[in-house]
């Protein structure tokens, strides 16, 4: 069970207790990323609204079918397909053979009731605190002493009264019971407990994790009615502490079809929560890592870098 699907209250708990809480229709609002945005807004069982690339703005249209949305763009007096797919961290917009990584753009969140006069989460971390990051194999969490944290990349503010932990997110509020036993947190809700055990972060960069040793893999799919393509980007990382990272996508339409490749190599470290990748080119990246399981296909171990799944491409045993 993901900690935020037991959680819930940071992100979905408190729509789902109410009966009368719609769900929200995960196509509706403003997608941004790769220098493209997307808005969109219910129209006649639809959706309509405008798509904005490289200073200009098109009238735009789709319609959805499951987790994938078809439209089409207009420029010019013509008119031209794309897709919106639905993906691990965010959607896949593909377009001419090119795909684009969006995001949904966050609106603002509700102002946050008073603060009940509880004590305050003291700076230092003493035995028993829940300040500090916890993980299990299907997600990740951390709760910062000033009042913030995050649970499975979704930020929100926390309040202790007892051993009642009550959490306020865009979504609203909602308090589950919790218990810190040595390096074991235990989350309970509605009869329910996850368990996380604590992280003990590394300073700086950290070192090989032979745990990470081994190929990892994100590839999409995407169809349309004017053409199909598909993308990867794998990474593999070696014991000796070098890494290479190769991306492949291909594409194709009525006129012919494209490909295009990249290619990176170079040195690696880790810690719990970080892995940081030294190029030959000279470049320094840092990601945000988790460690979690596929969430269908339980027994396949992720790695999630920056939000971004990347599932084995070997066999390895589940986190």
């Amino acid at each position: 069970m993901r900690i935020a699907g037991l959680l819930c209250a940071w992100t979905v708990l408190v729509m789902a207790q109410n009966p009368l809480a719609r769900k929200a229709d995960p196509f509706v609002g403003t997608f941004q990323g790769d220098g493209v945005t997307l808005e969109m807004a219910p129209s006649g069982g639809d959706y309509a609204g405008k798509l904005s690339f490289q200073g200009q703005t098109f009238p735009a249209a789709m319609k959805a079918s499951g987790a994938i949305a078809s439209g089409s763009f207009d420029f010019n007096g013509q008119s031209f397909a794309f897709t919106l797919t639905r993906d691990d961290d965010g959607f896949l917009l593909a377009s001419a053979g090119t795909v684009y990584h969006l995001e949904r753009k966050a609106s603002a969140a509700p102002a946050a009731p008073p603060a009940p006069a509880v004590p305050v989460v003291p700076a230092a971390a003493p035995a028993g605190s829940i300040v500090g990051s916890w993980r299990n194999a299907t997600g990740a969490a951390r709760f910062n002493a000033d009042g913030t944290g995050v649970v499975d990349g979704t930020p929100g503010r926390y309040q202790i009264r007892g051993n009642q932990l009550t959490m306020t997110g865009a979504q609203g509020q909602a308090t589950v019971q919790f218990e810190v036993l040595g390096d074991v947190l235990t989350l309970t809700v509605n009869g329910l407990a996850v368990s996380l055990n604590r992280v003990r972060e590394e300073t700086g960069e950290g070192s090989i994790h032979t745990e990470l040793v081994g190929k990892w893999c994100w590839i999409t799919v995407t169809t349309a009615n004017q053409g199909a393509g598909e993308s990867s980007r794998c990474i593999t990382l070696a014991g000796n502490g070098t890494y290479t990272r190769v991306g492949e996508s291909d594409s194709y339409n009525p006129n012919g079809g494209a490909a295009a490749q990249s290619a990176d190599s170079g040195t690696w470290t880790a810690t719990e929560t970080s892995l940081t990748t030294h190029s030959r080119a000279g470049k320094t990246t840092t990601y945000r890592l988790e460690k979690r399981n596929h969430p269908k296909n339980a027994r396949d171990p992720m790695i999630v870098l920056d939000g971004q799944a990347y599932v084995t491409a070997y066999s390895k045993p589940p986190w």
